[in-house]
This record gives C-alpha cells, sequence and structure tokens, in this order.
C-alpha cells in the first residue's frame, strides 16, 4: 500500500505547481519548495524504476 502513496504525491504536486503559476502567480516566491517537492518525485520514480524494471 505504501508504494502507492508516490502515486497520490504527483498528480497533488502537478496540482500545487499549476495552482502556483498560474492561479496566485507566485512561484518565483516558491522556489525551495518547488525544488524539494521536485527532488522528492525523483526520488520516488528512481525507486519506483528499480523496483519494477
Amino acid at each position: 500500500m505504501r508504494i502507492l502513496y508516490g502515486l497520490v504525491f504527483f498528480p497533488l504536486y502537478v496540482a500545487w505547481v499549476v495552482y502556483r503559476a498560474f492561479i496566485k502567480k507566485d512561484i518565483k516566491q516558491h522556489k525551495n519548495d518547488l525544488y524539494g517537492l521536485t527532488f522528492f518525485i525523483v526520488v520516488w520514480l528512481l525507486i519506483y524504476y528499480w523496483i519494477f524494471y
């Protein structure tokens, strides 16, 4: 069940980026959050790749 957490977080991350970039238009003020979340998503993708391929 825990392996699915990454699949849940990815659409939430995309929604957050779209919200900040297009609705609030303050993505530049949240660069640290953007970098941290991007790193988190990349790590999850690497874990999925390592487990399933």
